[in-house]
């Protein structure tokens, strides 16, 4: 018995790193997935991943930026499934330039993704959580929307957006059985990440986190799992930070 039999979920960037991790872990617990990415192959590649390990998963090309894409998106999950009872809002992206130097188009790009991506996914969702009385949904976050970055202000700006969200969203929607939690991680060894840095340049990051080491996406994976869990429902509203202590409050 899994911890999740029978449960529903959505997870938006499955074909990443984080996102890849989430919706394994999930299947694993006895989720059925659906594997949401803008990037039709690598979704298709994780569901193939979780039915291989026999899970029950279907892969959907989602643009969650697009109001039309993500409510293809739910339907989807709805029309295979009858329910959805986890969102977890993964896909984003950041981009690495001054201020002085981005563009408004570029600014409107990183919110979108980052963002906007986790309104339009939860509110899609929300109809159908109201209905049954219950829902999970679990935004991503980043410890850079609470420490601000330089060169990433975009990205900062939208991750702490994510987490006064998730507070107004969980305040909303508490007496209707959905619980709504955010993660900040700290460096997480992605491929994605990793390979912006030489081994050097990895190494004397690695060092300044108190723990010594990046956090794994495994590590993500299992607090959405904590976060979901409906041993925890008395938990809404909250960011949990995963980060080996670089940012301690």
């Amino acid at each position: 018995m899994g911890q999740l039999d029978n449960k529903i979920a959505i997870v938006t960037g499955a074909g990443g790193g984080i996102g890849g991790a989430i919706a394994v872990r999930l299947a694993r617990e006895g989720a059925k997935i659906a594997v949401a990415d803008i990037d039709g192959e690598t979704a298709k590649s994780r569901a193939a991943e979780i039915t291989r390990q026999g899970g029950q998963s279907f892969s959907v090309v989602a643009d969650v930026t697009r109001k039309i894409s993500v409510e293809q998106m739910v339907q989807a999950a709805l029309d295979r499934w009858g329910r959805i009872d986890i969102l977890v809002n993964v896909a984003g992206g950041a981009q690495v330039k001054p201020v002085i130097e981005v563009s408004e188009t570029e600014w409107d790009h990183i919110i979108n993704m980052n963002l906007k991506s986790v309104f339009l996914c939860s509110q899609a969702v929300l109809p159908a959580m109201i209905k049954q009385n219950y829902g999970k949904i679990v935004s991503i976050s980043s410890i850079y929307g609470f420490t601000g970055n330089a060169t990433r202000a975009s990205y900062a700006a939208a991750k702490a957006g994510v987490a006064v969200f998730t507070k107004s969203l969980a305040l909303e929607v508490v007496s209707q059985g959905i619980n709504v939690n955010a993660v900040a991680p700290g460096r997480i060894a992605t491929d994605r990440v990793r390979g912006h840095y030489t081994d050097a340049e990895w190494a004397e990051r690695v060092v300044q986190i108190p723990m010594k080491r990046a956090g794994t996406p495994e590590e993500i994976a299992s607090t959405a799992l904590f976060l979901v869990n409906d041993e925890n429902k008395y938990i809404t509203g909250q960011t949990i930070h995963v980060n080996g202590a670089w940012l301690n409050y």
